[in-house]
Parts: structure tokens; C-alpha cells; sequence
């Protein structure tokens, strides 16, 4: 008799976890982009023609790590031709032969920012 309750028992605990998936959801979803993705601009022409607003977004659901966020810091791959400021605000200077690469050095919950481009015609 008793063995049977213990059966019972274990069976009715393994349908409950199949109704349930079976396992705990353990997902986390984290993004991190620089917006605009790409962007274009005239250095030839005068501010605010000759510039582009670049801004950091996120979105973090799911069962995360509890890791700080991090302020980054703005830079560009081609500081010849694009300058960009502590705010984002990016300026052509000249005109780029491939687009620069605009990076901010921020994380969010440990994940870094993905690049943006901006081509300087």
C-alpha cells in the first residue's frame, strides 16, 4: 500500500512538470544597439546638414543577470573625416571612402552595444 502512494505520487509530480515543460525557463533576452543603425550625411553642407544624432537603446526581459550597466563612451573609426561628441552628436568633416564605424563602449547586463555606420558624401 505504501509503495503504491509513493508511485502515485511520483507519477503525479511527472504530469504536473510535463503540463509545465518540464524544466524552469532560464531565458534571457538582452539587446543593445546604437541608433540609427546607418546614416548619411553631406560634409560639404553647413550644421546641422553635416551631422547626425547618435543614441544608445535597450531592452532586457527574461531571467537576466543581474550585472551593472555601464556608460560608454563615443568613438568613431575614422576620426580623419567624422568627429563624434561625448553626446552622441556626430560631425563630417569630409568625405569617407567606406563608412565609419560609430561605437559606444557601454554594456548593458554585461552586453556591449552593437556599431552603427555613417557614410560622409
Amino acid at each position: 500500500m505504501k509503495s503504491s502512494v509513493v508511485f502515485l505520487a511520483a507519477i503525479f509530480l511527472s504530469v504536473s512538470c510535463i503540463g509545465c515543460g518540464g524544466t524552469p525557463q532560464n531565458s534571457c533576452n538582452i539587446t543593445a544597439i546604437v541608433t540609427p543603425l546607418s546614416a548619411i550625411a553631406d560634409h560639404n553642407a553647413p550644421s546641422p546638414g553635416n551631422q547626425v544624432q547618435f543614441s544608445t537603446s535597450s531592452t532586457v526581459s527574461g531571467n537576466c543577470p543581474l550585472i551593472a550597466d555601464t556608460l560608454g563612451t563615443w568613438s568613431t573609426s575614422d576620426p580623419g573625416n567624422t568627429s563624434i561628441s561625448g553626446t552622441g552628436l556626430a560631425t563630417c568633416l569630409g568625405a569617407t571612402t567606406t563608412p565609419a564605424t560609430i561605437s559606444n563602449s557601454g554594456t548593458v547586463r554585461g552586453r556591449k552595444f552593437t556599431s552603427a555606420t555613417l557614410t560622409c558624401r
